[in-house]
């Protein structure tokens, strides 16, 4: 499945081709440095919908009922967590166990019960890692334009389709194209105007820079201290 958007952007083009005629730069080249900056405003809405991990960590490991502080000391930091509780359920279905002995019941029983509370903090940690998955269908476009990965998820490495950003190059009439679009279909459904809305921000950062240009000038000839 694919899905492509589009939107108003004269006034960001109005100022990048401003931002052209000022520092003399090529139409492929400001269309290149505004999809670098547009990506991470449109990832940083996704991020901002999405669920964090503090909150996924909390959830899976807050406990059902509460314990009192001596069977606290005995039990796992796990034990009676949703998350143990989830694992508990998938075992109790696969495998028709009813009740779980305890690690005192002897080898086996110690055995199981260690190897039950590996997997539930496998289980959590997964979950964790899963927070920066929408935000991280960013990532073969932010390569592609060269786009620092700060605060992207690192270990998010397959993507169905590969269908990456494509940098716009020279052309010598016409419009120059750059193409990006991430590779979760489920940051649309949360983030359906992460682009669009994104508009202002990529058109500021053009105007703050010819400013800062003009700044610079005014100092350097004697007209502003």
């Amino acid at each position: 499945m694919s899905l492509m958007v589009k939107f108003n952007t004269a006034l960001l083009e109005r100022a990048m081709a401003d931002y052209k005629r000022m520092k003399k730069k090529t139409d492929a080249s400001v269309v290149n440095k505004a999809m670098r900056f547009w990506l991470p405003f449109a990832s940083e809405k996704v991020k901002r919908r999405s669920i964090t991990a503090a909150k996924v960590r909390i959830e899976l490991t807050g406990q059902a009922k509460k314990f009192s502080r001596a069977e606290k000391k005995k039990r796992h930091q796990l034990t009676n967590t949703v998350a143990a509780a989830v694992i508990a359920n998938r075992i109790r279905k696969k495998q028709g166990i009813r009740y779980f002995p305890k690690a005192s019941s002897g080898p086996n029983s110690a055995s199981f019960v260690s190897d039950f509370y590996e997997t539930v903090e496998r289980f959590v940690n997964a979950r964790v890692r899963s927070v920066g998955f929408l935000a991280a269908g960013f990532i073969p476009a932010y390569k592609a334009f060269n786009v620092p990965r700060i605060g992207m998820p690192r270990n998010q490495k397959r993507f169905k389709g590969r269908s990456i950003g494509t940098k716009a190059v020279p052309a010598s009439s016409g419009k120059v194209h750059a193409f990006a679009s991430v590779q979760r279909l489920g940051a649309y459904l949360i983030a359906p105007r992460a682009f669009s809305s994104s508009i202002p921000e990529v058109r500021r950062q053009f105007i703050q820079w010819m400013k800062a240009d003009v700044n610079d000038v005014a100092k350097k000839t004697g007209f502003k201290k």
